[in-house]
């Protein structure tokens, strides 16, 4: 009998020991969504496309102050590549995932090098948000200020415009391999052989300034060069229009070639007044930064997100939802009559 009740009791322990490995195993698996549970401050990784550059410098002070305000809720870290390069800024991302934070949010410079290891993130409970990546799979949202296909429509109007409806034009992108920036110019290409047909897309079609104002300003030069009926540039990258308007007011070409892209205000000032830019286009990326991380909180509060949901900043009151994107009302058009009223 004595026997017996050993057994029994060595049993009893045993089962006891796999059932505490049991709860420890489920503990580390589903650790990022534990941690964001409730009232308990949550861990918040930013990773912009780039930093030291004034667009994502400007998104980094929004983010700060984002911060300030929230730090009851959340401790936030920005962090991102010196330069745009995907495989940096994915380095960055894995070291975020590896050290456990609760919420992953970026931009990529190439959504196709960050699936994986938003699959990692996902898989360890992380929540994951990006922008201008909407068509990534391992993302729980995308947070856009408009969709594609309207920006890249917008562009193409205000361009035709200025070009009076014909004549020959490039499109300009900040890298081949950034998704958005590619389907603003597919949706304005589109656009142009809907509604423009004296408007003609040269034979080089695209080129890339690599996010870069100066590389735009030689890009430029290099096209009118090679094309000399070039009338437009149609920019998709903050740094298109500054570098492109540069190379048309040295060359005096102002008012024979124009430049569109969207661009931010303090880059563009001076050639808005001047003339030589007529319109760039713009969202408040700080904004949609500050949305991303209303969002994340929201997610980590188990709070349902569905259309119609505010989600707490200017033209993001009632959003749309398309799958796995987040849609506001945020586009801006800056002239010389408005470029004065913005601060960055």
């Amino acid at each position: 009998m004595k026997k017996i009740i050993a057994l029994l009791l060595v049993l009893v322990m045993a089962f006891g020991l796999i059932a505490c490995g049991n709860n420890n195993a489920n503990t580390d698996e589903t650790k990022g969504t534990e941690a964001t549970k409730g009232d308990e401050k949550i861990k918040i990784a930013f990773v912009p496309k780039v930093e030291g550059q004034a667009w994502w410098d400007y998104v980094g002070a929004g983010v700060k102050a984002w911060a300030e305000e929230h730090k009851d809720v959340a401790e936030v870290v920005y962090k991102g590549p010196t330069e745009v390069d995907a495989a940096a800024q994915v380095a960055i991302m894995t070291d975020f995932v590896n050290q456990g934070v609760d919420v992953l949010c970026f931009s990529a410079n190439d959504p196709n090098a960050c699936e994986e290891i938003c699959k990692q993130a996902r898989d360890k409970g992380i929540i994951v948000i990006s922008t201008e990546s909407a068509t990534m799979t391992n993302i729980d949202y995308d947070v856009e200020a408009f969709n594609d296909a309207g920006l890249g429509a917008f562009l193409m109007d205000e361009l035709a415009k200025m070009m009076g409806e014909e004549g020959e034009y490039i499109t300009m992108v900040g890298s081949m391999t950034m998704e958005s920036h590619n389907n603003w110019a597919d949706a304005a290409v589109e656009q142009a052989e809907a509604k423009y047909p004296n408007m003609t897309l040269v034979e080089d079609k695209r080129v890339s300034s690599d996010s870069d104002a100066e590389i735009a300003y030689n890009r430029t030069k290099e096209m009118i060069q090679k094309y000399p009926n070039l009338k437009g540039i149609l920019g998709t990258s903050s740094f298109d229009a500054p570098g492109a308007a540069r190379a048309i007011d040295e060359l005096g070409l102002t008012g024979k070639v124009f430049a569109i892209s969207v661009a931010m205000p303090s880059e563009t000032r001076d050639y808005l007044k001047s003339g030589v830019l007529t319109t760039v286009g713009l969202w408040d990326p700080a904004v949609t930064a500050k949305v991303m991380l209303n969002l994340a909180v929201k997610m980590a509060k188990g709070e349902t997100i569905e259309a119609g949901i505010d989600l707490g900043e200017t033209g993001y009151e009632a959003v749309k939802i398309e799958g796995k994107v987040i849609i506001g009302d945020g586009a801006l058009a800056i002239t010389k009559d408005n470029v004065d009223t913005f601060t960055f």
